[in-house]
């Protein structure tokens, strides 16, 4: 009897990745957020960033596909704050933690209920799993109200409202901890 394939999973990206994740960031409802504030070379100073996170550079950052059974619908990537020096301490947070982005880049499956259910998953199977910390952050802009209420009910809660360098909006910072997921 064959195992069931699950329900989320996230294979590391790579280069052949490259052109979906091109498409994906070029859909409104992605770059309505990740290319904020707009810039010229958007998407590919983002997809150089994460070619130079899959060749090994000098940034940390994990970056993976979010599958639903075996299909493609999205990006997710994760970093420990204390390696991002300017960002870490726009957080000012008070323990060690792990951050996390992502967006569902396929339109059809936006709306669907997937973020809880893979949000949770790649805590456990990822963030919780690599980092040695209690606690993962993530900080959706201050106006982005549906992202909000998704990771609410991933079971992110309120931390407090930041101030990141070069980010036109304050961050709406929510944590986790380990012992919540």
């Amino acid at each position: 009897m064959s195992t069931p394939e699950p329900e989320y999973d996230f294979p590391a990206l790579t280069e052949p990745n490259l052109p979906l994740v091109r498409r994906w960031l070029l859909e409104p409802h992605v770059s309505r957020w990740w290319a904020d504030p707009p810039r010229d070379t958007y998407p590919d100073d983002e997809l150089d960033t994460y070619r130079a996170r899959m060749n090994g550079g000098d940034d940390p950052t994990l970056t993976f596909f979010i599958r639903h059974r075996g299909t493609p619908i999205g990006f997710i990537q994760s970093y420990r704050i204390g390696d991002h020096g300017t960002y870490a301490a726009a957080l000012a947070l008070e323990v060690p933690a792990a951050g996390i982005d992502l967006f569902i880049g396929e339109r059809s499956e936006i709306g669907k209920g997937h973020g809880p259910a893979l949000i949770r998953t790649f805590l456990r199977d990822i963030v919780f799993a690599q980092y040695d910390v209690d606690e993962c952050v993530i900080g959706p802009s201050a106006k982005n109200a549906s992202a909000i209420r998704a990771y609410e009910k991933a079971g992110f809660r309120f931390l407090k409202e930041a101030r990141v360098p070069d980010e036109p909006d304050p961050e709406h910072l929510m944590r986790i901890r380990r012992h919540e997921v």
